[in-house]
């Protein structure tokens, strides 16, 4: 902001006197005194010049939230988790390094393992994971870091959550670092090389992503086949609303070939809807990446509305008919002579 410092000069039994008298500090009284002669300026010419800079300070804070660079990490400890957004920003190797003074306990308190980072809820996780995998250079990572079972994942904008057990990730660190006379681009070579030879088998980890926008009930409907997977009705939705608004994805647009395919299920075991809608991101590049939108009480049960009314228009039962014949042939006993079943199937 471009502003200039003026100075009064004023004896001190003057400023005593007028705080005393008004019960305001100096400072409070000139400023005081500023607010009256802007108020006295022509409206024009005051609203332009308050518009302008209002502008101004638009311009500046955006160009420094664009300028941000930090990461997010989950750690999940004796069974709670926190996530936490750390203003510089951490690669791989440096998780590592943390990682690793954890296990040799050479923090104070491992409880607070990340405790120069903030604080933040888990949807504002879910918004800067979808802000990363539709490429913004402000996220520099996506970490969830288990304690209690010793895992580490690390979200690939193209591969999704890539995992290794910490004590790996420990004892890469100890490679990478063990030549104090290399810089720090040759130790996070060697850490990221050796490391690549220990991730665990890959296991689909659905990642959870959101927007600022809720998703548009109303707009929500099916088609296709209602099809059964084990105890899941599966149900396709069209994409009749802006997806990009509701998960922070970047598909419709002509700059890629990314697009969607979303499912919700319907739990027959627990007789309600599912409490994540499936959201399938697949890219232009062939790579497909399984996301997750969690869903509030209110928009399960707008779902399961349109659920019962969608098998009622498609076979003629509801959903509590569908979940009575699936328990019914869950209790009873397999027939001998149909090897091959699998389970019981949906009879809509």
């Amino acid at each position: 902001m471009n502003s200039r410092d003026i100075t009064v000069y004023l004896d001190e039994r003057w400023c005593a006197t007028l705080e005393a008298h008004t019960g305001l500090t100096m400072e409070s009284l000139m400023i005081g005194q500023m607010d009256t002669l802007i108020n006295g300026l022509p409206k024009d010419q005051r609203e332009q010049l308050a518009q302008e800079i209002h502008q101004e300070e638009q311009k500046r804070a955006q160009e420094a939230e664009a300028s941000r660079r930090f990461s997010i990490t989950r750690i999940t400890e004796n069974g709670e988790s926190r996530y936490c957004l750390l203003e510089r920003g951490e690669n791989m190797f440096q998780i590592g390094q943390r990682l690793r003074r954890y296990l040799r306990g050479e923090l104070d308190d491992p409880s607070q393992f990340y405790g120069d980072a903030a604080l933040i809820p888990q949807e504002e996780m879910e918004r800067y994971t979808a802000e990363l995998l539709r490429g913004s250079p402000r996220v520099v990572g996506i970490y969830d870091i288990d304690l209690d079972a010793g895992e580490v994942f690390s979200l690939d904008c193209d591969k999704g959550w890539q995992g290794y057990q910490i004590k790996d990730v420990s004892t890469a660190v100890y490679f990478a670092t063990k030549r104090e006379s290399d810089d720090w681009i040759a130790k996070r070579s060697r850490f990221n090389q050796r490391l690549a030879e220990k991730e665990m088998p890959h296991d689909v980890r659905p990642i959870s992503i959101r927007a600022d926008e809720a998703l548009p009930t109303e707009l929500i409907c099916f088609e296709e086949e209602v099809s059964q997977v084990d105890h899941l009705l599966n149900f396709y939705i069209p994409l009749y609303f802006n997806p990009d608004q509701v998960f922070g994805l970047n598909v419709e647009t002509e700059a890629n070939d990314d697009y969607l395919n979303l499912y919700a299920n319907y739990d027959m075991e627990q007789g309600r809807v599912c409490d994540t809608l499936e959201v399938y991101l697949v890219r232009g590049g062939g790579a497909e990446l399984d996301c997750e939108y969690r869903l509030s009480p209110e928009e399960q049960e707008a779902i399961r509305v349109k659920m019962d009314s969608y098998c009622m228009e498609q076979k003629g039962i509801t959903l509590e008919v569908a979940r009575e014949q699936y328990l019914a042939e869950e209790q009873s006993p397999a027939p001998q002579e149909s090897p091959q079943q699998t389970g019981p199937t949906f009879q809509m």
